[in-house]
C-alpha cells in the first residue's frame, strides 16, 4: 500500500511525485497520467488509510492496518485502556509501513464528547490522533492530526 513513485526530470534535476491515494484509473483510461500529490501529502494519505483499515481488511497484505479496530464496540474498555491499545497499535504499524518517518511520536487522546444526533445530545467516544517525527530523506519536521468518533467510525 505505500505509495508508488514517478520520477521525472525538471531543470533543477529529478523532481519525486507520488501516487495519490485512492487511485482513480479513469485517466488512464483516457491516455492521461494518474493524479500526483508531495511527499507530505503522501505520507499523510498512508497514515490516514493505515489508521481507518481493520487488520486482515487489506487482500494483499493482511497484517496491514490498524489492530485497535477490534475493540471498536467494547464498551468496558476505560479510556486511557483504549488510549494505550491505539498507541501500542500505531507505533507498530507506523514504523512498519512508514519507512519515509522517523523519530515517529504518536500521541492521542480518548474522550467523551457531546454530538448533537437529531436535535437531541448525544456522549460518543471521540479518539484524537497526532503523528510527529521527521521525514527520512530531508530530516523535515512533520505531523499529522486527525480525529474520528468510535462505535461506529465516523469523522466530523
Amino acid at each position: 500500500m505505500h505509495s508508488a513513485i514517478f520520477v521525472s526530470l525538471t531543470e533543477q534535476g529529478i523532481m519525486r511525485e507520488y501516487l495519490k491515494l485512492p487511485l482513480r484509473f479513469e485517466p488512464v483510461f483516457n491516455r492521461n497520467r494518474l493524479d500526483t500529490c508531495t511527499l507530505q501529502s503522501s505520507i499523510m494519505r498512508n497514515l490516514h488509510l493505515l489508521i481507518t483499515t481493520t487488520v486482515g481488511e487489506n487482500k494483499q497484505d493482511g497484517a496491514y492496518g490498524s489492530a485497535f479496530w477490534d475493540h471498536d464496540y467494547d464498551i468496558h474498555l476505560s479510556n486511557d485502556a483504549r488510549r494505550e491499545i491505539v498507541i501500542e497499535s500505531l507505533s507498530r504499524q507506523v514504523s512498519r509501513y512508514e519507512k519515509r518517518l522517523s523519530n515517529i511520536a504518536i500521541e492521542v487522546n480518548v474522550r467523551q464528547t457531546p454530538v448533537n444526533e437529531s436535535g437531541s445530545m448525544r456522549l460518543r467516544r471521540r479518539v484524537e490522533i497526532i503523528i510527529q517525527g521527521s521525514i527520512t530523506r530531508s530530516n523535515e519536521p512533520f505531523r499529522f492530526a486527525t480525529g474520528f468518533f468510535i462505535g461506529p467510525l465516523s469523522f466530523d
